[in-house]
């Protein structure tokens, strides 16, 4: 700062051009209230600009507004020609420790803003400031300091939200603790879907919540990891876990509520994963390859359908004998393996993969049982594909003796199976057309429908064939065609013009029939 004030003693007041005014790009504050700014604007047009705004020049003729940026946009509003300012010599480290301490200063300054103005004076080369610097300087705690910076790392996405108050500092802070990658899928679970009168609402959720799903979701526990966590060599870029930033055990600012040892950054924890894996199968080459999932296809980690993993305890001698379930007996076929995949990956354990075991396999069938079940298999097969084809020459037969037209059976036979198809929505229409009333009957209103057209005969039923046919473009449905029934009624020479007019002078009759009781009222009322 006492480069800055040093520079600013040799200032130089002068009235500039608007035009050749600039606003800054390393300017903190990213928030202009549309509102604030039109208020400010009109008290420029009747009181004028009482503060200079601080500007030093880049060029002849060319000035950058290091404070000042929301009187500058007031004044362009304002349609104003000059602005007063005060021009003093700054460097670019120097104009930025400006622009950041005269934002901080501000009242309605956004905690984004605020953490891009700590992070600004961070990246400083000189004078140079810690955040136990910034803290002192600013009368916060180097928790609060260290919270705020870790805010511009919020990703663009998360941070517009947040600018824009769809997320509080709670949720941007947590969402701010994670890497880059993980970010947006915590942003997305801040959100829950809520059915309101304006219909489905993604409404916030409390942030002790979205603190429950990130550790539940996207903190890794260490306590379980099977590598070495003090470690440096295992994977050398990386380095130990004990002394990294991103282990909540090691970094209390991360997630202070957090009681387990947990990892943050899921790239490298799997990458450690990967290594500690591939160097053990070198080390040793005859561990059987698991997996958590239950299939498996060959050549892959064998599935928990082929394998049973072993927790074997010993027998407690106390006079009794005791007896212990399978998964925790030994076997002659008990070997190790190591998991490649789920919540257990890379750890090492005991499984049984002997499907000849009766110890830990006792269900599994014998090689003779799996030959009796196949043949039977087959045998079920070859029955049901006679049945199926004798059935598909019994339906060909009978088409080919089909007459035409068909006779009253065969129509009645595909009337029905129609009806039984029909949409939900077809049902009451039809029976409501055909004057079928439901009354006390027990039966559905398809089975009232079918039996009263079983007293059809056949002229009936081709016409309810193609009743239900057109019932969709006739009632103009969702998705039915127009043209349909415009077809149909062309084939049978309808003339669907002249019976519009007829509906057209119809309606007109009815409407006037309805109107003349009215009239009358009136009359009555005013004699």
């Amino acid at each position: 700062m006492q480069a800055t004030q040093s520079a600013v003693t040799n200032n130089e007041y002068r009235n500039i051009s608007i035009a050749a005014l600039v606003e800054s790009g390393t300017n903190p504050r990213k928030r202009f209230d549309p509102a604030a700014l039109e208020e400010l604007a009109a008290s420029f047009k009747t009181q004028g600009v009482l503060a200079p705004l601080l500007v030093r020049e880049l060029e002849e003729s060319k000035y950058e507004v290091v404070a000042g940026a929301r009187r500058l946009r007031a004044a362009r509003i304002a349609e104003l020609e000059n602005l007063p300012v005060r021009i003093v010599k700054l460097t670019d480290a120097e104009a930025i420790e400006a622009q950041c301490v005269e934002n901080l200063q501000r009242q309605d300054i956004h905690p984004l803003e605020e953490a891009l103005g700590f992070r600004a004076l961070l990246e400083l080369g000189e004078p140079t400031y810690t955040i136990a610097s910034i803290a002192a300087r600013t009368a916060k705690s180097e928790a609060y300091i260290y919270g705020r910076i870790r805010l511009a790392d919020l990703i663009p996405p998360v941070a517009e939200a947040f600018l824009k108050d769809q997320i509080t500092i709670g949720h941007a802070l947590l969402i701010a603790k994670l890497p880059a990658a993980q970010q947006q899928e915590a942003f997305t679970a801040a959100f829950r879907g809520m059915w309101t009168s304006d219909g489905n609402t993604q409404v916030l959720i409390p942030v002790r919540e979205l603190a429950v799903w990130i550790e539940a979701n996207i903190l890794l526990q260490l306590a379980s990891v099977p590598f070495d966590k003090q470690d440096e060599t295992l994977v050398p870029e990386a380095g130990s876990c004990a002394n990294c930033p991103k282990r909540t055990g090691f970094n209390k600012l991360l997630f202070p509520d957090v009681q387990k040892d947990s990892c943050i950054d899921a790239q490298c924890f799997r990458h450690k994963l990967d290594v500690h894996i591939s160097k053990t199968l070198e080390s040793k080459p005859k561990l059987v390859q698991i997996s958590a999932a239950w299939n498996s296809r060959e050549g892959a980690p064998l599935g928990r359908n082929h394998y049973v993993e072993l927790q074997i305890k010993k027998a407690k001698t106390n006079g009794t004998a005791t007896k212990l379930p399978p998964v925790q007996k030994p076997c002659e076929k008990m070997t190790e393996a190591i998991v490649m995949d789920g919540g257990k990956r890379g750890q090492i354990v005991k499984v049984c993969a002997d499907p000849s075991c009766r110890v830990h396999h006792p269900n599994t069938p014998s090689p003779e049982q799996v030959a009796r079940e196949r043949a039977d298999e087959r045998k079920r097969i070859e029955k049901t594909k006679l049945a199926i084809t004798t059935r598909h020459r019994a339906l060909a037969a009978v088409l080919e003796r089909v007459s035409a037209p068909l006779k009253k059976a065969d129509l009645l036979t595909v009337v029905h199976h129609v009806i039984g198809q029909l949409p939900y929505n077809q049902v009451p229409t039809l029976a409501k057309r055909h004057k079928v009333e439901e009354g006390k009957s027990m039966k559905t209103p398809q089975e009232l429908l079918a039996k009263r057209v079983s007293t059809y005969d056949e002229a009936a039923l081709c016409r309810i064939l193609l009743e239900i046919s057109l019932l969709d473009s006739a009632y103009m449905r969702s998705g039915a065609s127009d043209d349909l029934l415009n077809d149909a009624a062309k084939r049978y020479r309808v003339d669907v013009e002249k019976l519009e007019k007829a509906v057209v002078a119809e309606f007109a009759a009815k409407r006037s029939k309805e109107a003349k009781p009215k009239t009358k009222a009136k009359t009555k009322s005013v004699g």
